[in-house]
């Protein structure tokens, strides 16, 4: 290959991947103020694990807090179905031994699935019982630690779907307050 033909192609591709990269920079832009925003917000959480927990095409689009309340529920359930499968796969092949913590954990992740199930028809009516589904979906998770922590065993898989259903607590919990602070409580 002829130099000038090597340089051509290496302008090609650097203006490719400026042009990549700018409009990388665009989409993340449109990580939206309000997720930005809402990040901020949430307490005792790292601000890249909310931004990356919120990272969905859906939010894109999304400007108005409801919306996006409507949506940290939507991925609350989705993270915590996925907790309480896993759970459900792992009583099945596991010891003696964890077979009894892990039933218990199974039962306290349902419990905060369900919580955040409920709290999505609680978020038409009334923000303020939305918010206390979601906050008290946070007792699953200490439940199940608890539990771990009684039995004296260190399962780091149960560990870490824990610290994401608490994860998603926390955001719940910043965006159903957010909607009973911007609109109140019948909206």
């Amino acid at each position: 290959m002829e130099s000038s033909s090597r340089v051509s192609l290496f302008f090609l591709l650097l203006g490719i991947a400026v042009g990549l990269a700018f409009y990388s920079l665009a989409a993340t832009a449109t990580e939206t103020k309000l997720v930005r925003e809402v990040c901020r917000n949430t307490t005792s959480v790292r601000y890249s694990d909310c931004l990356e927990a919120l990272n969905n095409p859906r939010a894109d689009n999304i400007t108005d807090i409801r919306d996006l309340a409507f949506l940290s529920l939507d991925l609350a359930i989705a993270n915590s179905s996925e907790a309480v499968r896993f759970l459900h796969d792992q009583i099945t092949h596991a010891s003696p031994e964890l077979e009894p913590v892990l039933k218990l954990c199974y039962t306290d992740l349902e419990s905060s699935y369900t919580d955040f199930l409920v709290a999505v028809p609680d978020l038409k009516g009334d923000p303020m019982i939305a918010n206390y589904d979601v906050f008290v979906a946070l007792d699953g998770v200490n439940f199940c630690r608890n539990n771990m922590q009684e039995a004296n065993v260190s399962i780091p898989e149960v560990e870490r779907r824990c610290a994401h259903v608490q994860l998603f607590v926390r955001i719940c919990d910043t965006t159903t307050n957010s909607v009973l602070t911007t609109y109140g409580r019948g909206h």
